[in-house]
């Protein structure tokens, strides 16, 4: 009897969850319609002292054109009117959401103050306008009103409504803290508004500004990271055998430091490959974060369209004067971006939207500065993070021998960030994990 109500039960089982499978399908992939009313809340986010509600200007230059809801979150161990380090995301990163965990948060800036802000178009703060009536991007609209120059707006408008609700020290001073393209959306920050800035933390980070005044790619040059990775991934260029999936997987080992994978992937794809090194690569290839295929999908749904928006700001100068003549010129994060990013690049192309430039004067901030590079990170260079680092009066390097994730010494990093915005660039106690020898970066 058992077995024929289960018999019975499966199938609809199974259709249901297909329907309810195919019907949020559809309701990630769908043009967002409306967002959130004044007044209004996120259920799974009702407003209390640690979550907060506000109305921002859908474009800062233009008020008129009416508000937004956005959100900031403070930690749980968030004290009114002590020093507050907001912690910069940039849309690539779509760290801060309705069911943000405050384990990993706390794993950096833990025993600190500090604020996580929800971005302009990171779900669920989507935009309708950015799309056109038939549900196709509006391109110009969306590297207007996606774009880091309206974020930067929206930061500062929180930093005025945390003041005046008192949360912030008297003189209504944050710090910031900010890693890869979050380092930058820092740098951007302090360029518009680091009068009201002490402090600034940029890890395993750089500049396109920078890239260019020093003639190279604001992503890592593969060859200087991996010689031998630069050189295979070229030679099957030459053959027309390098792909977009390829040089994304190769991009995501190195952004991981694993360095040893890396060559046995880029080895797979060559005729003289082993059995094991081409069962390597289809194990890789199953790994989602690995799948080209599976995050090109996933990037060109509408609730994604802002990921692309930072990406194209970051390196869109780069996309466009990319012709590697040798294995030296290769850089993997660009491949894969021209492929992810080709809609962008058509609509530059016909003059829908300008090569973004990104410009900064970083010489007239005078708060203190650090930064943090990774000998072993394969998405910014060590060289980048000393520009980085030179550009700003007050600042100081700190190196480590780690990946772009900078996991290899976790307590240490979050004893030396705390410290950093505890005490100052200057202090005894920062001095103490300069001399660490897990630093190394000896001061001159």
């Amino acid at each position: 009897m058992k077995w024929k109500i289960a018999a019975i039960l499966l199938p609809a089982i199974i259709v249901i969850s297909g329907v309810y499978g195919w019907h949020e399908y559809q309701n990630f992939s769908a043009v967002p319609l409306t967002r959130l009313a004044a007044g209004s809340y996120y259920p799974e986010m009702p407003p209390d002292e640690y979550h907060h509600y506000l109305q921002i200007p859908i474009n800062h230059q233009d008020p008129s054109l009416g508000n937004f809801t956005d959100f900031y979150l403070l930690n749980p161990e968030f004290i009114a009117g002590d020093n507050v380090v907001f912690w910069l995301c940039d849309n690539q990163q779509e760290a801060v959401g309705l069911t943000t965990s405050w384990r990993d948060f706390d794993a950096s800036l833990g025993g600190l103050s500090y604020v996580l802000i929800g971005n302009r178009g990171v779900s669920p703060t989507l935009f309708p306008e950015v799309f056109d009536k038939d549900g196709s991007v509006n391109y110009t609209l969306a590297m207007k009103l996606y774009g880091s120059n309206e974020q930067i707006d929206d930061i500062e408008a929180i930093r005025r409504d945390m003041q005046k609700k008192g949360l912030l020290p008297k003189n209504g001073k944050i710090m910031v803290y900010g890693r890869s393209g979050g380092g930058v959306l820092v740098q951007q920050y302090l360029d518009k508004y680091g009068d009201h800035v002490s402090r600034a933390l940029i890890e395993a980070s750089g500049g396109p500004d920078l890239a260019r005044e020093h003639n190279t790619t604001f992503n890592k040059n593969t060859y200087e990271s991996n010689p031998a990775v630069a050189s295979s991934y070229f030679a099957l260029a030459q053959k027309g055998d390098a792909t977009a999936s390829l040089a994304f997987m190769l991009f995501m080992i190195g952004q991981g430091g694993d360095v040893d994978l890396q060559e046995k992937i880029a080895d797979s794809r060559t005729n003289n490959s082993s059995l094991g090194d081409k069962f390597t690569y289809m194990k890789s290839w199953l790994v989602p974060s690995y799948n080209f295929p599976l995050v090109y999908s996933l990037f060109n749904v509408p609730r994604e369209l802002e990921v692309k928006v930072r990406l194209y700001e970051l390196m869109a100068e780069d996309l466009e004067n990319y012709h590697p003549a040798s294995s030296k010129e290769v850089c993997l994060a660009i491949e894969w971006a021209k492929v992810l990013l080709a809609d962008f690049i058509k609509a530059r192309e016909k003059g829908e939207i300008p090569t973004t430039q990104i410009n900064l004067n970083r010489s007239r901030y005078k708060g203190e500065v650090m930064v943090w590079s990774g000998t072993g990170d394969q998405v910014c260079a060590v060289e980048m993070g000393q520009w980085v680092s030179d550009s700003y009066p007050y600042s100081r390097l700190a190196v480590f021998d780690d990946s772009h994730h900078f996991q290899e010494h976790p307590g240490y990093y979050r004893q030396f960030r705390r410290a950093y915005f505890t005490y100052g660039l200057n202090s005894s106690e920062v001095q103490t994990y300069f001399d660490d020898p897990r630093q190394l970066n000896a001061e001159l």
